[in-house]
């Protein structure tokens, strides 16, 4: 009796703590990002991406943010810019899309952004698969991802236990996981930078704004900021380089045993004829 009341408030914790799909939840979060805190956020990713990011090379960029802002993405030199969404919340969208299922080729995109599109997903092994497969070879990712050492995501687990709200029902991704996540899929990190070090926010400030212990954490790249940006490039697996197309020859097995084979019945008709001499001869 007492276990099943355990396991009946363990099954009722989980579905507590579930993540929801992003489908649903983008307009919640949505109103939370347009609020002091959430565009405080946004304008030091903005600022980060600006000043680290922008000049990427490529022609086509993949905008796959959790809100469907399209103001960061806007940053990029890229001429053909797009994004996709779960939802048709603003209908600027190039088409409704989950992120574990873009229709998209594989290989197509320069670079890609996503923006807590990853946290907030149902799955995020999936939706980071995804989202590698559609990148070409030498391609850029830049990952935008809520830190788990930092304010807001030290507070996730209480919030979940206490309120229902939205923003902190988010997966926990620490900088060093991702980076084995994406080695996995041939990508290589470059560099992460660290932001948004304020607990609290009134507005989204300018960087000349920003208080001087604020700058000094930006400047150093503590690991303790609300966010972090992740910047890799798709390897390819092979790598660049000619390869040679002899087969080496085997030392032992089938190969040997085929060449002593072949030598054995090229000397047989040799020495059956050296025998028919030499009784030709004795006659």
């Amino acid at each position: 009796m007492l276990s099943d009341r355990i396991k009946t408030i363990r099954s009722a914790l989980l579905k507590h703590l579930e993540i929801a799909d992003l489908g649903h939840s983008s307009g919640s979060l949505k109103s939370w990002f347009d609020s002091d805190f959430g565009a405080y956020i946004g304008a030091c990713e903005e600022r980060i991406i600006r000043a680290e990011y922008a000049q990427l090379p490529g022609y086509r960029l993949l905008s796959l943010g959790v809100t469907g802002d399209l103001q960061a993405c806007n940053h990029f030199a890229q001429l053909h810019r797009f994004s996709l969404h779960p939802s048709d919340a603003d209908g600027q969208h190039a088409a409704l899309a989950n992120y574990h299922q873009l229709p998209i080729p594989s290989g197509v995109v320069d670079v890609a952004l996503m923006q807590h599109g990853l946290e907030f997903s149902a799955s995020p092994k999936a939706a980071l698969a995804e989202v590698c497969r559609v990148i070409m070879p030498g391609g850029h990712l830049v990952l935008c991802v809520f830190n788990p050492f930092g304010i807001h995501g030290g507070i996730k687990w209480l919030m979940q236990l206490l309120t229902n709200r939205p923003q902190y029902r988010f997966h926990n991704l620490r900088a060093n996981r991702l980076a084995d996540w994406l080695s996995l899929l041939s990508f290589q990190v470059l560099d992460v930078h660290y932001g948004a070090f304020s607990p609290i926010a009134n507005s989204a400030p300018k960087q000349s704004e920003l208080a001087p212990w604020q700058s000094l954490c930006e400047r150093a790249n503590l690991p303790f900021g609300n966010v972090y940006i992740m910047h890799a490039v798709k390897r390819e697996t092979q790598g660049i380089g000619r390869r040679s197309t002899r087969w080496p020859k085997p030392a032992h097995g089938y190969g040997h045993r085929r060449v002593q084979s072949e030598q054995q019945r090229g000397s047989a008709p040799n020495r059956q004829h050296k025998f028919d001499e030499d009784s030709n001869a004795t006659s």
